[in-house]
């Protein structure tokens, strides 16, 4: 330190003050402030733009938010760039940010509130849209937005009379704008839901002829097409979608092929992609969606005889095809013969991006091989070089969250999100991270946004609709679901979803609609979830009679029969009686004697009359034929514990778990019996064992952390409970509130812990433990009285020939809380 600051006294005292001076004012000339280079990268970036170089903008733009984070004109210009190229999600963050800094930039809240509309995000589209009508209340957009939030809110509360203003609201702002396609969108739900098809497709093609290029329209006019039973109108729409949109030729490919399957057009398919495989201009993706086809159709052998083909050619990209070789011979059993070449492929060879996408496959053959130390040592080694690469960011992902450690699997997958910002699956996992958080308003955003991100994907949908469902915003989930259909016509995922949540609405009109469109569609899974739904809606009904009927009616049935039988049985047993559904059950091993399904109820129903030694010797012959049927062994074991037989009981289970080692039933009923024996530590082992299994299972986290947070006291276990149970702090079921609101109470968070507790009590209000965690809470908090009462309540539950290991402690404590009121 004295040696440098030597040579600057020295420096100083040769050039002189002066100059020193004049230098400083030089330097503070040259240099421009950081707001100023922020600006010079702004304009930078909107002459680019003005010049059609877009990445070249959004990197200026990049420049400006290094410099000036709050530089409005460059949020709001980046944004409005990526959402213009489809990049929804970046968009949606960018102008989030911006509204945060900005709260009244009017074109910010339009834009958000536009998005979260498109996303069925209704309650973000109504935050956004108020302020945007506050700020613009003669804006036309807004106004339209405004409506549309206010029609599906109508629809939602069943409101006809909100629903038919909002109706001729839109009438009149397409009057007034033909391209507020919000409004159009109003009239053509109307038009749907009242199944008027024709008027539905005029209204399309009007909107067609105003905005060529609007996606949803198209998506719409599919799904009419495919109400009105035009099969080639769609077929035909598809192939022109091909060619208007060059640059998603593939993605409107895959739906063609999807849609062509579905019409078990299977030969019609396979010629297609041969041609477009050989069309000029094909790319190596088109030779391998026709490997990928040949392989889902034909099996792996002839998709394997494809790839052959592909390597006897040559060509540039024979490595790709090699890799896609030794795919195929992993999944033909020939494990070792694939991993050695994949390695052949990856030795020695530059360090690409393709090289990494080859050790990211060779990875997952060795997870599936059991070797995850060498598969987690090769997507570190990929990661190492490129840190977003998007297959081994999921890969990483899944095992980060899988062990808890979910703070480090968000950082990833948000910065491989900001590479690939519109990749559906990264979004998919940071729900899941999010999820395992417990933070429920973060993963239905992620959700959310993964569905346009996928193109209306049928799995993206399906899962942001479950969670709507199970939000009880059902109109909500109703529309992502449609938007889906018209995407994927005919699915039969789909259309049950649709189906289930019409059902939930009482809406029968619309159960039948869906039921019609699933048995058209000719393919036995659908009749299967054709029938299954016709079951629901007549169970629904109180229909009994009906429902009976059409169980009989299908027993003969080829694709259903042995269903509809045992479903007709479980009818018989709950409307007219055990002794009823006997006889029929007995009528059906009559003409199939050893069917063992048959048996196993036989069995049931003899248990249920008493006749116990019956019922286990037909399970000890089921169980001599199929000894690895768990749904037997824990039969068994139920039949010798209910019968009052626990060492019998005891025998049945360690025999089971001999045979089946892994099942979760079996572990779940062994650690159930440890924990009533009071060997609360071999339980919390084999729920730590479970755990590891399958650490998505909410049930299993629950009585992992229960038993951790109830018997053990020290802090590492309490913060391992913690851990475990942060996923069930959105829930409303009361278990689950009882586990984490006493583990939040015993971490010192008394007054959050309190919320949960009471949730919890007014959920079980008979079970003493459950009480007793609400009466501790409410003592430490010094409300006395209430603490009073309630450990009087859990007295009264408390079985005294059997009392709770805190029995004492509630004696002590209403000991004290009356001396007090005294």
């Amino acid at each position: 330190m004295h040696v440098a600051r030597n040579r600057l006294q020295s420096w100083l005292s040769r050039i002189g003050l002066a100059a020193v001076l004049v230098l400083g004012v030089g330097l503070t000339s040259a240099c421009d402030t950081a707001e100023e280079r922020a600006e010079n990268h702004y304009q930078t970036g909107l002459t680019l733009l003005e010049e059609g170089d877009v990445s070249r903008a959004l990197v200026e733009f990049r420049n400006v938010f290094q410099l000036n984070a709050k530089h409005e004109g460059a949020r709001l210009a980046y944004a409005r760039t990526q959402r213009e190229r489809g990049l929804v999600q970046d968009a949606y963050g960018h102008y989030l940010r911006l509204v945060e800094q900005y709260p009244d930039n009017l074109e910010g809240r339009r834009a958000l509130a536009e998005m979260a509309v498109e996303a069925r995000n209704w309650d973000e589209a109504e935050r956004h849209v108020a302020t945007a009508l506050s700020l613009a209340p003669d804006d036309v957009l807004v106004q339209s937005i405004d409506n549309t939030v206010k029609y599906y809110n109508a629809v939602q509360d069943k409101n006809g009379e909100a629903q038919q203003a909002a109706i001729i609201k839109a009438q009149a702002l397409v009057d007034q704008d033909d391209t507020l396609s919000s409004a159009r969108e109003i009239v053509l739900d109307d038009l749907l839901r009242k199944e008027d098809w024709y008027a539905a497709l005029d209204v399309i093609d009007e909107g067609l002829a105003v905005d060529p290029d609007n996606r949803r329209y198209y998506q719409m006019r599919m799904a009419v097409l495919q109400r009105v039973g035009d099969l080639d109108g769609i077929e035909t729409q598809l192939r022109g979608l091909m060619e208007r949109y060059p640059d998603e030729r593939a993605n409107y490919k895959q739906i063609l092929v999807r849609f062509l399957m579905a019409q078990q057009k299977r030969e019609e398919t396979e010629a297609f992609l041969r041609a477009d495989a050989a069309r000029e201009g094909a790319q190596t993706v088109d030779q391998v969606q026709l490997v990928s086809f040949v392989e889902q159709v034909y099996g792996n052998e002839k998709a394997l005889a494809e790839v052959e083909k592909q390597i006897a050619a040559g060509g540039p990209e024979l490595v790709a095809f090699r890799a896609l070789r030794a795919k195929l011979n992993f999944e033909l059993g020939k494990r070792d013969a694939a991993i050695e070449e994949m390695e052949i492929l990856i030795e020695g060879a530059d360090r690409t991006a393709q090289i990494r996408s080859f050790e990211v496959d060779l990875a997952r053959m060795l997870f599936r091989q059991n070797n995850a130390v060498g598969a987690r040592a090769l997507i570190e080694k990929v990661l190492a070089e490129d840190a977003t690469q998007p297959d081994a960011v999921k890969l990483k992902a899944n095992w980060l969250i899988d062990d808890d450690e979910t703070g480090d699997a968000i950082v990833m997958l948000r910065a491989a999100l900001n590479e690939t910002p519109e990749d559906p699956v990264l979004m998919s996992l940071l729900a899941r991270a999010y999820d395992r958080e417990g933070n429920h308003e973060l993963k239905t955003e992620m959700l959310a946004l993964a569905v346009p991100a996928s193109g209306q994907g049928v799995t993206e949908s399906t899962r942001y609709a479950s969670v709507l469902v199970a939000d009880n915003k059902l109109v909500a989930a109703e529309g992502v679901l449609i938007d889906s259909l018209r995407v994927n016509p005919g699915d039969i995922t789909l259309l049950g979803g649709l189906g289930e949540i019409y059902i939930k609405m009482g809406d029968w009109g619309r159960v039948d609609g869906v039921i019609d469109d699933l048995r058209r569609l000719d393919d036995p899974q659908a009749k299967v979830r054709a029938t299954t739904l016709q079951a629901q809606k007549l169970a629904q009904q109180n229909k009994g009679e009906d429902l009976t009927a059409m169980l009989e009616g299908l027993t003969n049935d080829p694709v259903v029969g042995r269903n509809a039988e045992i479903a007709l049985l479980r009818t018989k047993l709950a409307e007219e009686g055990p002794e009823v559904a006997q006889v029929y059950l007995e009528e059906l091993l009559a003409e199939t004697p050893e069917d063992p399904s048959l048996l196993f109820m036989k069995a049931g129903f003899l248990a249920g009359f008493g006749k116990v030694d019956e019922a286990e010797a037909i399970f000890e012959e089921l169980l001599a034929e199929s000894p690895k049927e768990p749904n037997i062994w824990i039969a068994l074991y139920r039949l010798k514990a209910q019968s009052g037989d626990t060492e019998g009981a005891v025998t049945v289970l360690d025999k089971a778990l001999v045979e089946l080692p892994e099942d979760g039933n079996l572990l779940w009923a062994k650690a159930g019996q440890l924990e009533r024996d009071g060997d609360i530590e071999g339980a919390i082992g084999i729920y730590e064992t479970m755990y590891a299994q399958n650490s998505n299972s909410m049930i299993v986290a629950n009585n992992l952390a229960s038993l951790l947070s109830n018997y053990r006291t020290d802090e590492a276990s309490l913060d391992r409970a913690y851990t475990v149970s942060r996923r069930l702090r959105d829930s409303d079921v009361a278990a689950f509130q009882d586990t984490f609101g006493w583990i939040t109470f015993k971490r010192g968070d008394r007054e959050t812990s309190l919320d949960y507790l009471r949730a919890a009590a007014s959920g079980l209000p008979n079970d003493p433990t459950v009480q007793y965690h609400l009466a501790v809470n409410l003592a430490a908090l010094a409300r006395n009285q209430e603490a009073l009462d309630q450990f009087r309540k859990v007295v009264e539950l408390t079985d005294p020939d059997n009392p709770p290991a805190f029995a004492d402690e509630v004696a002590a404590e209403i000991a004290r809380l009356e001396a007090a009121a005294n």
